[in-house]
C-alpha cells in the first residue's frame, strides 16, 4: 500500500510539475511572439492608441483634439522671404517653400475613402465628399493650378505632391486626390475625416449639412 501511495504521489507531483513548465512555456512564448508582432507592426498602431486614449471621441467637446488634419498648399517656386511664405521639409527631405494659407484643408471634408492602387496595395490614393464651400474651393482650386503641383500636408507634415483634377462647374460630390500615399496615414485621414469636419464645422446644423 505504501508503494502504491508514494507511486500515485510521486505521479501527482509530475503532472503538477509538467503543467507548471507548459505553462511557464506558453508564456515565454507568448512574449516572443508579442515582441515579434510590435518589432514587424512597428510603433505607428501603439502611437494611435496612445492618442486616442488621451483624447476624447466627442469632435463637439472642448477636449477633443483634431488628428490627421489635412491641408492643401501651393508651393512656392521663387521664395521672396513673405510672411505669407514658409519653408517646410518634403517627404524627400528637400527644403521647399509654400503659401503659409492653404488652399484647401479638412474643414471642407465631410467624409474620406481610399482608394489602392492597383498593382501596389502599400499606396493609396484618396477620395473627399466635400461640402458646399468645399466645392467652390476645389472648382477654383482645380481651375487655377491645373497641371501644378500642390503640397499635401497632414498635422503639417509634407506626405506628397498631387495635382488636382478639373471639377467642371464645381458639381462634384467627391474629388480624388492622387497622391500615392501610405496607408497608415491614409487610413487615419478616413477615420477622423467625419469627427474633424464636425469639430471644424460646430454651427452647422444636421438638416442643412444633408443637403450639400
Amino acid at each position: 500500500m505504501n508503494n502504491k501511495y508514494l507511486a500515485r504521489n510521486l505521479y501527482i507531483k509530475t503532472v503538477i510539475f509538467g503543467e507548471k513548465q507548459m505553462k511557464k512555456s506558453f508564456l515565454l512564448t507568448s512574449i516572443i511572439l508579442f515582441g515579434a508582432m510590435f518589432m514587424f507592426c512597428g510603433c505607428e498602431i501603439l502611437e494611435e492608441a496612445m492618442q486616442e486614449s488621451y483624447s476624447t471621441d466627442d469632435p463637439t467637446s472642448e477636449d477633443y483634439e483634431p488628428r490627421f488634419v489635412i491641408g492643401v498648399f501651393e508651393t512656392v517656386r521663387y521664395p521672396r522671404a513673405m510672411n505669407l511664405e514658409k519653408e517646410i521639409t518634403d517627404n524627400t527631405g528637400k527644403k521647399v517653400w509654400i503659401n503659409a494659407n492653404p488652399l484647401f484643408s479638412s474643414r471642407r471634408i465631410r467624409a474620406a475613402r481610399v482608394v489602392p492602387r492597383p498593382g501596389n496595395p502599400d499606396l493609396c490614393d484618396l477620395e473627399f465628399r466635400i461640402d458646399r464651400m468645399g466645392k467652390t474651393q476645389w472648382q477654383m482650386l482645380s481651375s487655377g493650378y491645373r497641371g501644378e503641383q500642390l503640397a499635401f500636408m497632414v498635422d503639417s507634415r509634407h506626405v506628397g505632391y498631387f495635382v488636382p483634377e478639373y471639377s467642371g462647374y464645381g458639381n462634384a460630390e467627391w474629388v480624388r486626390i492622387r497622391i500615392g500615399m501610405d496607408s497608415y496615414t491614409a487610413r487615419g485621414i478616413v477615420k477622423f475625416a467625419k469627427k474633424n469636419f464636425a469639430h471644424f464645422n460646430p454651427d452647422a446644423s444636421d438638416w442643412f449639412s444633408t443637403l450639400y
